[in-house]
């Protein structure tokens, strides 16, 4: 792939010349409604195919699709068959199959391709079978560096009845921590009982210490078949770190021709910091008179060979931990959730590298984002990605998600996948990562008041790490910061303006709620901004080679701040566009309106040059380059301008609410309004004509009527005082006898 670099002064300007063509759409929200108005997801969305398409999206992403182990009201990150989208055991959260391949149909058909959102680090709710390694695990457990297996995650079972050897009578099961490490101290656990012949009743008790039992010369508890018990952990310096319980099974409690004791002991709090390495290690039989712990078997529930689609089967040995070195710590080996794969057993890879394959070939998905690939081994990407291009399937969009904000850890990994694919898989296919980094920075420079908003320059993967911008998804928001309560709360759409506008960052990700709103609110969104920010994008933007931030920290380029500040402007300058002409993109996140003074760039702009401003958020329609290559823009206060080279007046882009409800109207000469900007003030002028019972509004740009004001007399001036709260832009409607007239004004305090 060919690159050009040029280097100025105190700035190198690196280029790339085939990106920010694709912009991705990531079309649902964090718990999405399961049914909202009577359409399943797929359908809502898919019915969403065309306006997207039209707006210029190339990819939308889409969660994922497969069976997770909630049924039909999973997100499906719990993933359990990984055949079926709704086609095997009823619905999945999505739809039916029908209405998922139609949704993919409806996204081809507009040119859009559908990024599946797949997850490759663990899975759920498979059959219980016996697993020997977790046994081991658990009951051999010291805590040397090592992490307790999941205790939510396994189950015991003593066969009763039949041939077993076990019947009616008391058996006393002794719990301790394997490691007795200090460290689970006070953890408290949950212990159930029940068999096939009686179930879970929902009774509980807690217990009565001293509860060691024989071994501690202490009492124990009892504990009813159905029953649930909470314990505490007892591990200080001293203490007897036994719990007894005793169970007594009386022959109604179990079919005596053959059935299963069945034991959990999850802990009370199920995460990772919080599992321990309690378990049974003595489990006495007053009929046989000694310990029978030996006939306890370890299950858990990985058995995925007769799921309902019948395919993508596995057991125990693909998960960890199977034998093979683990840790269960730390990102790749900690068991998060669910049933962690083991990338490594070729089984595992063959089975995950075929369903892949399976979404391009049978669903006819075109892209895929990967979930949490932090917690599993790069090199398995690397060689997913050489599979897929053996098999002629060459993604556009293949992204992981790596939550996290150290530039140089995202770089580590894109290197690491790199590091591990071929070099024919290279030159076609580019693995992605999300810029967390440069998202949180552009959060600060939107909600912290004091950030110096020039540091976003310096902290997207491309700028800070030097990833390329081939290798890098951008975004503003997604489902996870929308779950935790952690969007952008101030005017996202100037941190949308940045990713839009740089196509050198890489492709740009908008979220469905900015662009749409949350289902019950609609209005609540920026689409028209995102849509006007990618048409200048497409029309003037596309194929930039290089780009100069000019307001950056010490920058060399002259600059004369006449209202505004350097640590609220983000002013930069793309070139080498193949529409042939140089673009500016200035945002303002100050409160005050930017009216600036600053020297560009003159490679390709020159003095006596004009530049347009395209969005016409400026009084000024155009401007002309200086003598000494500087230009004067002005931008309202927290927006944003764009200004493309050449007299563009007759091309302006119309960024008014795509939502507005403002009625058709008429265009007339006769009409004006002044001052604009205004601070207190407006003339209202109809010359030539009288204005008949008028009536004027104005509307902010969400589309939001914020003031109005009857005019009843017959005069062809009024002078108005809006009351407005906010300085920007709004739009004033007027409306006289049977004629509308509007106008675009800029509020200034």
């Amino acid at each position: 792939m060919k690159k050009y670099f040029t280097i100025f002064l105190f700035c190198v300007l690196m280029p790339l010349t085939d990106i920010a063509q694709n912009v991705m759409f990531q079309g649902w929200t964090w718990q999405y409604p399961i049914l909202y108005n009577g359409q399943r997801y797929s359908q809502r969305i898919g019915a969403k195919a065309r306006d997207l398409g039209k707006a210029g999206f190339t990819h939308i992403w889409v969660p994922p699709l497969s069976r997770g182990s909630g049924g039909s009201g999973s997100m499906g990150y719990d993933i359990s068959d990984l055949y079926d989208l709704g086609e095997h055991a009823g619905m999945v959260r999505a739809g039916s199959r029908s209405q998922i391949d139609a949704m993919v149909d409806s996204f081809t058909v507009n040119n859009i391709e559908v990024v599946a959102d797949m997850v490759f680090n663990h899975r759920d709710k498979g059959k219980p079978e016996n697993n020997g390694a977790v046994e081991g695990w658990i009951r051999n457990f010291s805590n040397n560096g090592d992490c307790p297996y999941p205790s939510g995650n396994f189950r015991c079972i003593l066969p009763l009845g039949g041939n077993s050897g076990n019947g009616a009578g008391d058996y006393y099961f002794k719990f301790s921590s394997a490691s007795a490490n200090p460290a689970f101290d006070g953890r408290t656990y949950n212990v159930t009982a029940w068999t096939n012949k009686k179930p879970i009743d929902g009774s509980s008790k807690t217990e009565i210490e001293p509860n060691g039992g024989g071994d501690c010369a202490q009492p124990f508890d009892t504990l009813n078949v159905g029953q649930k018990i909470e314990l505490t952990i007892e591990n200080a310096t001293g203490v007897c770190g036994t719990d007894e319980i005793l169970i007594r099974l009386d022959t109604a409690d179990f079919h005596s021709t053959g059935d299963t004791l069945f034991i959990i002991m999850p802990n009370t709090t199920l995460n990772l910091g919080y599992y321990t390495d309690h378990r049974i290690y003595g489990v006495w039989s007053a009929a046989a008179s000694g310990n029978i712990v030996d006939s306890l078997y370890y299950q858990t529930y990985t058995d995925f060979s007769t799921m309902p689609s019948g395919r993508g089967g596995m057991h125990y040995w693909n998960f960890k931990p199977n034998g093979a070195p683990t840790s269960l710590c730390g990102d790749y080996d900690g068991m998060w959730f669910f049933y962690d794969y083991d990338q490594n057993q070729q089984s595992t890879r063959d089975t995950l590298f075929e369903w892949t394959k399976w979404m391009w070939q049978d669903v006819g998905t075109r892209g895929m984002r990967v979930d949490a690939i932090k917690h599993f081994p790069p090199d398995f990407i690397g060689d997913l990605l050489d599979y897929l291009h053996d098999n002629n399937i060459d993604p556009r969009i293949f992204v992981g998600e790596y939550f996290d904000y150290n530039a140089f850890t995202l770089k580590g990994w894109i290197d690491a996948v790199l590091n591990a694919m071929d070099a024919d898989t290279k030159q076609a296919i580019h693995p992605q990562i999300f810029d967390f980094p440069l998202r949180n920075a552009l959060k600060s420079a939107c909600d912290q008041f004091g950030y110096d908003v020039r540091n976003v320059f310096n902290e997207s993967l491309r700028d800070k790490a030097g990833v390329s911008g081939f290798d890098v998804i951008t975004f503003v928001e997604n489902h996870d910061f929308d779950n935790e309560n952690h969007l952008v709360e101030n005017d996202p759409k100037l941190a949308y303006a940045y990713i839009l506008t740089n196509n050198q960052l890489g492709t740009p990700c908008v979220f469905e709620k900015n662009y749409y709103g949350p289902p019950t609110d609609t209005a609540n969104n920026i689409r028209s901004e995102i849509n006007a920010l990618m048409k200048v994008h497409q029309k003037y933007i596309y194929g930039a080679e290089w780009v100069d931030y000019l307001s950056r920290v010490n920058t060399p380029y002259y600059e004369n701040f006449i209202s505004g500040y350097p640590n609220t402007t983000l002013l930069y300058q793309l070139s080498n566009t193949i529409s042939g002409r140089d673009v500016l993109v200035c945002i303002n996140f100050a409160g005050d309106t930017l009216k600036l003074d600053h020297n560009i760039n003159g490679t390709n702009l020159h003095p006596g040059d004009t530049i347009t401003d395209i969005f016409g958020v400026s009084p000024y329609p155009t401007n002309i380059v200086g003598q000494t290559y500087g230009v004067y823009l002005q931008v309202p206060p927290r927006s944003f301008g764009v200004w493309v080279e050449g007299d563009l007046t007759d091309s302006l882009i119309n960024i008014t609410p795509s939502t507005s409800i403002l009625p058709p109207f008429y265009q007339s000469d006769n009409f004006s309004v002044a001052p604009n900007p205004f601070e207190q003030s407006l003339t209202l002028t109809l010359s030539g004509q009288e204005f008949e019972n008028a009536k004027v509004e104005i509307w902010d740009i969400s589309g939001k009527k914020v003031w109005e004001s009857a005019l009843p007399q017959h005069e062809s001036e009024f002078v108005i005082r809006p009351e407005l709260s906010h300085q920007g832009i709004y739009i004033l409607k007027m409306t006289s006898g049977e004629k509308q007239y509007i106008e675009k004004i800029v509020f200034e305090k």
